[in-house]
């Protein structure tokens, strides 16, 4: 989800516009003086996506609606809400009106659909079921000028939902929830997944196996197999329009003599390279059996040592019981060690028996091959081109069928690795069905990253008096060293809350399948952050835009940004107002760089 455009349309011929203002790719700024009314265009941008936003009487009064548009996989979202105290909000999908909403719960299942997320039933406060708003999980990517700068998850109404600030991360970063409400039902149809999936993951594979059995040995890539029946092809043309018919054919057959004798040189290499790892093994498995027998000496050895009352007076001493132990585990190994040998082994063997077969073949093939054209040299033209004909139709046959067998065995292992896959979502799903608090390695690994990557940000911020030994707890909050956000104070609160954010917009946006790829700062406290440390957070923030195709957007009363003009957008005040210039101005009022 990328932003285009926003428009503030006027009510009334004497109401306010804005005109239609641009986003960048990368940066858009907004710089102006307190006043000029920065604050309700990044509210209006919120206040189109469902947020609930309480614009000040005179905007009520003189506005219609906001206007968003957006890009969302690929199609144009136009986004027009109704000012005022009502839910009224109209979608138009490719300039075709989708539907228009009158609260916010409908708007909210259509967003989450549209942006591919769950929208699963989650857990109240007062345990009754809700699905998410929509509205929930943008304070996460949008930091408003009150309280955005004071916690990690500021929603501008008290949440609703149990564990709101984890939930909606978790639903950011496309996990689980974490208090699902058909958690029971769901675990059922979870394990009956799980248990299909594991079924049909050993059915896939020794359906692979199988396949794998039938495919020639060495293996050609799909291309060279293209190639020689391209080749094939060709020459086969060229026997059509041959003028001297003899010649051409016995020039064809010397052509598959050659192709078959590469293919039998192919066929020895494997086979030689079989046999030296069949000789190998047997020598390993030799000198294993032999540590194995040293090993039974030596406990044979230790007994009689106990035996002798002089060294072990009681016979639940316990004296040997190290080494005991140690002997039971290296004797397991050992045997471990030979049994996945016999099996690679009998594995090997049944290759290399199948390569001989082979080669026998192409050796038989080359012998009565190069006997035809013996003869053929004393014939006449037509027998010999007959045969090149049909030896060339043949081979060209057998490759096809050698093809069909080796995209057979790449789709196979294409859809084995999609059940894969699938069987690993479902259990990271089943984990988190879990009553106990265990949590899936995905969301382990998440949480690790999320505090590596908040320690960069902060290092970023030239954040002091911060503990770089950051830890995400199982509600997904970070704990600095010790101590929670509640402990710190001033600026080191703000620097802590935008390392958060970075780096929670950071992971998300690094996944090329998340939806949330702008980030909204309005007028970030520039009188608790210094100049320098706030233009190395937007240089940084712009560094992953560009890497990732996000955008970020702030609003700045002292800090200015210098824009690139191929990536970056800047909003200026272009109304003349009665003491300073303003973003919204009359329907008959001129911008003033329009101005005579």
């Amino acid at each position: 989800m990328k932003f285009e455009s926003l428009e503030i349309i006027p009510n009334n011929p004497d109401g306010w516009r804005s005109g239609e203002l641009e986003f960048g790719d990368a940066i858009t700024q907004l710089y102006a003086k307190n006043g000029s009314g920065k604050t309700p265009l990044i509210q209006a941008m919120m206040f189109c996506l469902g947020l609930h936003v309480q614009f000040r009487d005179d905007i009520v009064r003189n506005c219609k609606m906001a206007r968003l548009k957006l890009l969302l996989r690929g199609k144009r979202f136009t986004l027009d809400r109704m000012m005022g105290d009502s839910f009224d909000l109209t979608v138009r999908v490719d300039d075709k009106t989708e539907n228009r909403f009158y609260n916010e719960d409908d708007f909210s299942r259509f967003m989450l659909k549209s942006l591919n997320l769950r929208s699963d039933r989650l857990v109240t406060n007062g345990n009754t079921p809700t699905t998410p708003y929509f509205s929930a999980l943008l304070p996460l990517f949008y930091l408003d000028q009150d309280q955005g700068y004071s916690e990690y998850y500021a929603p501008p109404r008290p949440g609703f939902i149990k564990n709101q600030f984890s939930e909606m991360v978790r639903l950011a970063a496309n996990f689980p929830p974490q208090n699902s409400y058909d958690k029971k039902k769901k675990a059922i149809e979870v394990k009956k997944d799980l248990a299909y999936l594991d079924t049909t993951i050993v059915d896939s594979r020794k359906l692979m196996e199988r396949i794998a059995q039938e495919l020639p040995s060495p293996l050609r890539k799909i291309e060279d197999v293209d190639r020689l029946i391209a080749e094939l092809k060709s020459r086969l043309e060229d026997l059509k329009k041959s003028k001297d018919i003899k010649s051409d054919s016995l020039s064809s057959l010397d052509y598959v003599i050659g192709n078959l004798r590469r293919r039998h040189r192919e066929l020895q290499s494997e086979e030689a390279a079989l046999d030296s790892k069949i000789s190998s093994a047997t020598q390993i498995r030799e000198e294993i059996q032999s540590e194995i027998e040293t090993l039974n000496l030596n406990e044979e050895a230790k007994r009689a040592f106990i035996s002798f009352s002089d060294i072990c007076t009681s016979p639940s001493c316990g004296i040997f019981m190290v080494s005991a132990d140690s002997y039971g585990k290296s004797l397991l190994y050992l045997k471990d060690q030979i049994k996945d040998l016999e099996i690679s082994t009998a594995s090997n063997i049944q290759r290399s028996e199948a390569i001989s077969t082979e080669k026998k073949f192409v050796e038989s093939q080359i012998a009565q091959l190069a006997q035809q054209r013996g003869l053929a040299e004393r014939e006449a033209g037509i027998e010999v081109f007959i045969e090149a004909i049909s030896r060339i139709s043949s081979e060209i046959f057998e490759l096809g069928l050698e093809k069909n067998k080796l995209e057979k065995s790449e789709q196979q292992k294409n859809t084995h690795l999609d059940l894969l896959k699938r069987r690993d979502i479902t259990l990271t799903l089943e984990d988190s069905l879990q009553t106990s608090r265990e949590q899936s390695p995905d969301i382990l690994r998440f949480r690790i990253e999320l505090g590596q990557k908040m320690a960069e940000w902060l290092d970023v911020l030239n954040s002091k008096n911060i503990s770089r030994d950051i830890r995400i707890d199982s509600d997904l909050k970070p704990i600095l060293g010790t101590e929670k956000l509640g402990i710190i104070k001033g600026s080191s609160k703000a620097r802590t809350v935008l390392a958060f954010h970075a780096a929670l917009f950071e992971l998300c946006t690094n996944d090329p399948l998340s939806p949330f790829r702008v980030l909204v700062f309005d007028t970030p406290r520039q009188q608790e952050i210094h100049w320098e440390d706030l233009d190395a957070y937007i240089k940084a923030l712009k560094a992953v835009a560009l890497r990732n195709n996000a955008q970020v957007i702030f609003s700045t009363t002292s800090y200015q940004y210098v824009i690139d003009d191929k990536t970056d957008k800047e909003w200026l005040p272009k109304f003349a107002g009665s003491e300073q210039p303003m973003y919204l101005g009359g329907v008959d009022q001129s911008p003033i760089d329009a101005a005579p």
